[in-house]
């Protein structure tokens, strides 16, 4: 056995078993022990190389690099699952599409006196991509002797889709009551494609939240963080340079009445307002790319797409909103 599957093989049970599951769904048919493994191994590569960077340059406060690396090292643990999982629901959405389309073709043939399985064979064309094959897998299942309702429900287990699988469940109850199967295949291509349009109309009616959402998030929040670190700075300074770092008494006279005020500087760790401001706008573009995917997709797997993107460019306005404010106001309060 190689050594990286007896690595592989010191995983829990349950972590294997959620592998390969996904890489199932995926339409993956051998899976790889040691793809898994070598994810690893290329996160810790590149975990170790930004380490040495980051510290070597002096970029961040050691809090920051050590949260930088420890989020790689996290990434690398969740990216084989987050791949075989996005495949797995690209692949489910793919045979969603067409779905409807090879029902109401199977349900066609049905009608024209063939049995359930013919229907099928003949319905299984090469257009309709993996749900095709998988429809021909199963009449090939049941002309080699295995049961309909047992064929049927292995074609669901194979692919992550709730649709297929309350379409193979009906299909099944169908069969055994020995109902109008051409009938019902075709009202649930009706129902898929009615589904479609309505998920499409609520897509499009939220679509002012993903805005709001991405102008908040990305936009509003770093231009905002890029002010108060200015400010904070420019504070810093104006009372630096008036010698008033260490107090002021400042007197004031009613009447007969005589007051001491002391006023200070304010203690202000500009380093730690920096660091604050970058985790901020890390965990708020993360956050706003989850929100947007659950919006948009209805599940958080498709963060990946968006939380990536907007963290960088948040992290870029700020730089560049705060370099910004220091050239324009900077020279005029001795910045």
């Amino acid at each position: 056995m190689d050594k990286r599957e007896k690595l592989y093989s010191s995983f829990p049970k349950s972590f294997k078993d959620l592998m390969e599951r996904e890489a199932k769904y995926a339409g993956i048919q051998k899976f790889s022990p040691k793809s898994v493994i070598n994810i690893f191994i290329c996160f810790y590569i590149i975990s170790l190389i930004v380490l040495v960077y980051l510290t070597w340059t002096k970029m961040f406060s050691n809090i920051v690099i050590w949260s930088i690396v420890t989020g790689i090292l996290c990434a690398g643990i969740l990216t084989p699952y987050s791949k075989y999982s996005i495949f797995a629901d690209k692949r489910s959405k793919k045979i969603e599409a067409m779905l409807p389309d090879i029902l109401m073709l199977t349900s066609s043939n049905i009608k024209s006196g063939l049995t359930i399985d013919r229907a099928m064979l003949f319905s299984a064309r090469p257009e309709f991509g993996a749900i095709g094959q998988e429809f021909k897998k199963v009449a090939l299942d049941i002309y080699g002797g295995v049961p309909v309702e047992k064929a049927f429900l292995e074609l669901s287990s194979k692919i992550k889709s709730k649709i297929l699988g309350n379409t193979v469940k009906m299909l099944v109850e169908g069969l055994r009551s020995g109902g109008a199967v051409a009938k019902l295949l075709e009202e649930t291509a009706i129902d898929i494609q009615n589904s479609e349009v309505l998920h499409k109309e609520i897509q499009a009616s939220v679509m002012m939240y993903t805005i709001f959402i991405f102008i908040a998030a990305v936009l509003g929040a770093p231009f905002l963080f890029a002010i108060s670190n200015f400010l904070t700075q420019s504070m810093s300074v104006m009372w630096s340079s008036t010698g008033s770092s260490s107090g002021q008494d400042v007197s004031s006279v009613q009447g007969s009445l005589s007051t001491s005020i002391s006023v200070s500087a304010p203690d202000v760790d500009l380093d730690a307002l920096h660091n604050f401001s970058v985790y901020a706008i890390m965990i708020t573009t993360i956050c706003g790319g989850i929100l947007i995917s659950l919006i948009q997709k209805g599940n958080i797997k498709e963060a990946y797409k968006y939380a990536p993107p907007f963290a960088i460019v948040a992290l870029i306005i700020f730089y560049v909103a705060k370099q910004g404010l220091l050239v324009v106001f900077g020279g005029m309060l001795g910045i």
